[in-house]
């Protein structure tokens, strides 16, 4: 017989270890006694001010695409003169905007129900975590 051979039936001769009845009653006082020494706070990764900045951010920049996708349009010449600022043509610059809104206007009915189901589920659990700490 090899070494591994007896060492496996030696450790198959062993008795099997059983905590005692109160064990884990004992543990969970010492886990609840640990933790009113030192409560954990809840602390979100984004505090409240990082959300409200990051929204003002999004609607600031869609309002900024959406009003320079409005001066776009390309229907007569004279309108495609009208669009240069100093030399510049508007309508190259501003095409990755109409791009953009033009990919947002072909997205699927499920998908922005989708999205607004998300910030539904958000909205709701900030009002109840907002219930439940009062």
């Amino acid at each position: 017989m090899s070494q591994k051979d007896l060492m496996k039936e030696w450790f198959k001769e062993l008795p099997l270890e059983q905590p005692s009845p109160e064990f884990t009653v004992k543990i969970m006082q010492r886990v609840m006694s640990e933790w009113t020494l030192n409560p954990v706070k809840y602390q979100p990764i984004i505090s409240k001010k990082g959300w409200w900045t990051l929204g003002f951010i999004a609607i600031c920049l869609t309002s900024l695409l959406f009003m320079f996708h409005s001066l776009l349009s390309a229907e007569t010449e004279s309108v495609a003169q009208a669009n240069t600022v100093y030399g510049l043509d508007l309508n190259t610059l501003l095409s990755p905007v109409s791009h953009f809104f033009e990919k947002l206007n072909n997205i699927s009915p499920a998908v922005v129900i989708g999205v607004f189901a998300i910030i539904a589920l958000w909205f709701f659990d900030q009002l109840f975590v907002k219930t439940v700490r009062r």
